[in-house]
């Protein structure tokens, strides 16, 4: 097979792509709607530059921490969304049917 040519996608695999694109758009809207909010509070008067420089310094360790996971291989950024945010992946699976062959990690007890 030609390396051009992809194979055909199980699945598993679009289901692991879905949760993996729903959980990095739920992330960023987490962390950049609120950023948009203090960004149109500053423009409208109401935040100092000192206001600001703080939010964005918060803003700016909170992405690090998400690309950090983010970044990671896709069969262990699968499992990690599934740990760490736990209470988000029940919710999303609820309407996400997981097939058969998909990777699912073990409810903590």
């Amino acid at each position: 097979m030609d390396r051009s040519e992809k194979s055909p996608q199980t699945s598993a695999q679009w289901w692991e792509e879905k949760l993996v694109e729903d959980y990095r758009d739920y992330r960023w809207r987490q962390l950049m709607e609120p950023m948009c909010d203090k960004m149109q509070s500053w423009k409208a008067g109401e935040f100092t530059h000192a206001d600001m420089d703080q939010a964005l310094e918060e803003c700016h360790q909170q992405v690090c921490e998400l690309r950090n996971i983010l970044n990671q291989r896709k069969d262990r950024l699968v499992m990690l969304i599934q740990w760490l945010d736990r209470e988000w992946f029940e919710a999303w699976v609820k309407e996400h049917r997981p097939p058969p062959d998909a990777r699912l990690a073990s409810p903590p007890e």
